[in-house]
Parts: C-alpha cells; structure tokens; sequence
C-alpha cells in the first residue's frame, strides 16, 4: 500500500474535526449529508487501500458540490482542495486504473 501524502492527512484531519464540519451535517436531513458522506467513504477507502472505489466517491462529491451550489465555507473550500489533492494522487502514484481516472 502507498504511503498517503502529508497534505492529504492534514485536510482529513481538518475535514472531520468539530470546528470544520457544518453543524447538523451528519444528520441525514442535512444539505451536506451526501457530500460528508462521499468525503468520509473516499477517506475510509484510501486508508484501506481500495484506489479505484475512491474515483465513484469522488464523483459523488463533486457531483453534490455541483447540484447543491453550497455557499463557499471554509468546509467547501476544503473538500474542494481535498478532492482535487486525492485526484492528483491517484493519477500520479498510478494507483487506478486508466478506465477509473476518466470517470
């Protein structure tokens, strides 16, 4: 397994702390539910090792990110930074699959 990046680690640390997370956003009822969700999953598949499971998650993320135009936070920001650092990645490290980065 690749040792995950130091930026990567710093932005989930931040992500999932008290400050940083929306307040109400682990309810199901809430506007971010879906896109901590998709975050939290990719974050649980990186950490096991499971690269190409993490491309469906982050298409989910952005695909909330789009449909929901959330107001720029300082958590959306984030995730937004998140995202784009676990792309690059993946494709730098090689660890999907050339089908999986397309999508």
């Amino acid at each position: 397994m690749k040792t995950i990046d130091d930026n990567i680690w710093k932005l989930i640390l931040k992500l999932n702390s008290k400050d940083m997370l929306p307040v109400y956003g682990l309810r199901r009822n809430s506007s971010h539910y879906n896109l901590i969700t998709a975050i939290n999953h990719s974050i649980a598949l990186l950490v096991s090792g499971s690269y190409d499971g993490i491309v469906v998650m982050l298409n989910r993320a952005n695909k909330e990110l789009e449909a929901r135009d959330f107001e720029e936070t300082d958590y959306i920001r984030t995730c937004k930074e998140y995202l784009k650092l676990l792309k690059d990645y993946l494709v730098e490290n090689q660890l999907v699959g050339h089908n999986a980065q397309e999508q």
